[in-house]
């Protein structure tokens, strides 16, 4: 009797134990740095250098292959959207010993509209070239062309590693303004992406991902955002200090 007590008991409990495990909700999954693209496809795919000095300064990525002296981080479209009145582009320098590049802005009709030389510290790595205070601000819905060339022989600039992408100045909404106000780095970074700024998507999480090179949520969220772009053979390589503008 004793026995039929217990064993009646036992089921009772893990009955109830059973029920109390479906009735708690499961945990949220962080929301992912992932993007979609705004601009159209493009045949060509994004960030792609051009220049003699790709012949002879390529070196080994993070990936063990041979990459292009510069790329730069963004999607294979005709442009992609930025709040920042100053935006920052994002480019992969894979040689090292490199000390010069020269960012330029153009508007549609290619005409130039501001040029600077900025000084890089020679290390390989990602690196955000922000288009500086003093530089004319991009204007709301104003499509800009904008190139990076990087030096990689200050006797013949010939040999230049140029890259280019377009960029477009959006406007952002009252209530996106508040969530990024009250919102920390990462969600920032979250908030952006699924708004469709690519700039400044990228540009925060880098700066995270350069901050705090050992945090694997961190790095897992910058694998998640490359590849969602194409971009999954720059993920591994360091993301470094940003230079500034020599101008």
């Amino acid at each position: 009797m004793v026995m039929q007590k217990f064993s009646g008991s036992l089921k009772s409990v893990l009955a109830f134990s059973l029920f109390a495990l479906l009735a708690v909700p499961p945990l949220a999954t962080a929301q992912s740095v992932s993007f979609k693209p705004k601009g159209r496809p493009e045949q060509t795919a994004g960030g792609a250098a051009r220049g003699n000095c790709l012949q002879v300064a390529g070196s080994q990525g993070a990936d063990g292959n041979v990459s292009a002296p510069v790329a730069a981080l963004i999607p294979a479209t005709d442009g992609e959207f930025t709040t920042a009145p100053h935006p920052t582009v994002m480019v992969n320098i894979s040689k090292s010993g490199v000390r010069q590049a020269e960012l330029s802005l153009w508007d549609e009709n290619s005409q130039g509209i501001y040029q600077t030389t900025i000084a890089l510290a020679g290390t390989a790595g990602i690196v955000g070239l922000q288009l500086p205070q003093d530089a004319p601000q991009l204007e709301v819905g104003q499509r800009y062309k904008w190139t990076v060339a990087v030096v990689c022989d200050v006797a013949n600039r010939q040999r230049d590693a140029v890259v280019e992408g377009w960029v477009q100045r959006g406007e952002m909404s009252a209530s996106l303004t508040q969530e990024l106000n009250a919102a920390d780095a990462l969600k920032q970074a979250q908030l952006y992406a699924a708004n469709g700024f690519w700039y400044d998507t990228v540009a925060t999480l880098a700066a995270l991902r350069q901050s705090r090179p050992e945090d694997t949520t961190i790095a897992a969220q910058w694998q998640e955002l490359l590849d969602s772009v194409g971009l999954t053979e720059l993920a591994q390589e360091p993301v470094v200090s940003s230079p500034e503008s020599e101008n």
